[in-house]
């Protein structure tokens, strides 16, 4: 058992009428029962000191990864934990369904829940001997072309040694949580995210044996832009992104701050996996016969 819930934040996806019903809904459900409870809408949802008074002991997003993965980013390093209720395409990281709230979530109020803590990793752009940005990802960071066919040169380096150069569409370094998206859709592999690692994975690699790479994340990784023809864009968690130029240098390493997950008491990684259908659970074959 873990201390029991008393304040939350709701916040609910962009202009999704259902989502936002039912965090109407909720809200309600949460004061009748004399928690604190607050609709707070996405776009004004910052915090900037870890312990300042207004933080909640949870927020509640009702959206998708996406979302979710926004808010996680506001808040990562904060010490306050996320659930997500799920109304996008997947869902692993907003684990609940619309319909499992009234199930799960008095459970999770008394204190009956997991915090699953996952890495983020911290980035920094420099460009002509100056840092230009910095920032961080949860899910994964993409260094790769525009829609044109022609391939990026890329080299990638660690504690000054080079670890391999490439022609490719791209390179994807992700976290743990982010192994589940783009990088296993590129061959990578799933990465259980109690593990504090990165992982490279190079992204269609013409004439290369570059194989999908798994590091400590504290361990400072380098990616070096040697060519942009045509062009050549970083982008983080899917949501941002801008063009780099011939020369550019991205180090990516570990933030000491994790972002942290509600999961109710008896879910497991693996039964993430089997739910958005990486992973089989046997109940097929147990149905045919």
């Amino acid at each position: 058992m873990r201390t029991p819930i008393s304040t939350i934040h709701l916040i609910t996806k962009s202009g999704h009428t259902q989502a936002e019903r039912l965090g109407t809904d909720i809200q309600r459900w949460l004061h009748r029962r004399g928690l604190q409870a607050r609709i707070v809408p996405l776009d004004n949802y910052v915090h900037a000191e870890p312990g300042c008074s207004s933080l909640p002991d949870m927020i509640l997003v009702l959206g998708g990864d996406g979302t979710l993965l926004r808010v996680a980013g506001r808040v990562a390093g904060l010490g306050v934990p996320i659930l997500g209720i799920n109304y996008g395409q997947v869902g692993f990281l907003a684990a609940l369904s619309p319909e499992e709230w009234e199930a799960v979530l008095p459970r999770i109020v008394e204190g009956r829940y997991q915090i699953s803590p996952r890495i983020v990793l911290g980035y920094g752009l420099q460009r002509d001997g100056g840092m230009v940005r910095s920032g961080w990802f949860i899910n994964d960071m993409v260094v790769g072309r525009s829609g044109l066919a022609r391939l990026v040169r890329l080299s990638i380096w660690s504690g000054g040694k080079l670890i391999s150069a490439l022609r490719a569409d791209g390179v994807i370094v992700s976290t743990p949580v982010g192994s589940t998206a783009y990088a296993a859709a590129a061959g990578g592999g799933l990465i259980s995210p109690e593990l504090e690692v990165m992982e490279i994975c190079p992204v269609c690699p013409f004439m290369s044996e570059f194989r999908p790479l798994i590091l400590p994340s504290s361990q400072e990784v380098s990616i070096r832009v040697e060519s942009t023809a045509p062009e050549c864009f970083i982008t983080l968690d899917g949501q941002s992104g801008w063009p780099l130029h011939q020369g550019d240098e991205i180090s990516i390493q570990a933030l000491q701050g994790r972002f942290l997950l509600v999961e109710p008491d008896g879910t497991s990684f693996f039964q993430h996996l089997q739910r958005v259908g990486y992973l089989s659970s046997g109940q097929e074959k147990a149905d045919r016969e």
